[in-house]
């Protein structure tokens, strides 16, 4: 089928003005002797002096305090808010990233006792800077390698060493894949 027959012809509308060749629209359809001029995009310039316009200016009277705006004064966000520490270096994201991707021992334990089924006694044991084990939705941590690569500080991770941190990592990073960042960190399975 030949669908270029079915095309009906464009009609133009004599409601509508139409631009000449020379640049000019017929502003009234009852008289063709008064035209308006378009500018050639050739003839347009930029401003003088770009920081004399207001057109990426807020409106007057608003808030040019962007603290002010948001988060809210009453928002959770704001309630929640905590500082971060100046990491040492070599101690990023992406330092943390590298090592997890290492393929060195994170877990802290015999590779042929994995996975270790921890008992609450066995946890309490890993409450220390240099031995520390947490529990996260069920699975047990070692974080000891990531408490210099946390953003919060060690202190912030120290909270929930040895015991279950499963609350305290929800309410400042719900939104974080923690099996996805401690994978080669996981212990076990807490018994409870």
């Amino acid at each position: 089928m030949d669908f270029n027959k079915l095309r009906a012809p464009l009609k133009q509308s004599s409601a509508s003005p139409q631009i000449q060749a020379s640049g000019t629209i017929p502003t009234n359809s009852q008289s063709d002797s008064k035209n308006t001029t378009i500018p050639s995009i050739n003839t347009l310039k930029p401003p003088s002096n770009p920081r004399n316009t207001s057109t990426l200016l807020p409106p007057k009277g608003s808030h040019t305090n962007s603290g002010a705006l948001f988060p809210a004064a009453n928002s959770n966000q704001r309630a929640g808010a905590r500082s971060k520490v100046r990491l040492e270096p070599g101690h990023s994201p992406l330092d943390w990233a590298h090592l997890n991707s290492s393929g060195k021992n994170l877990r802290g334990i015999n590779p042929s006792e994995f996975p270790v089924r921890v008992t609450k006694e066995i946890l309490q044991i890993h409450k220390h800077k240099d031995d520390c084990w947490t529990v996260l939705s069920g699975k047990v941590y070692n974080i000891t390698p990531y408490l210099k690569f946390h953003p919060g500080g060690v202190d912030e991770l120290m909270k929930c060493a040895g015991k279950d941190g499963t609350s305290l990592f929800m309410k400042y990073h719900a939104w974080v894949n923690f099996e996805r960042m401690l994978e080669n960190c996981l212990v076990g399975f807490y018994l409870g």
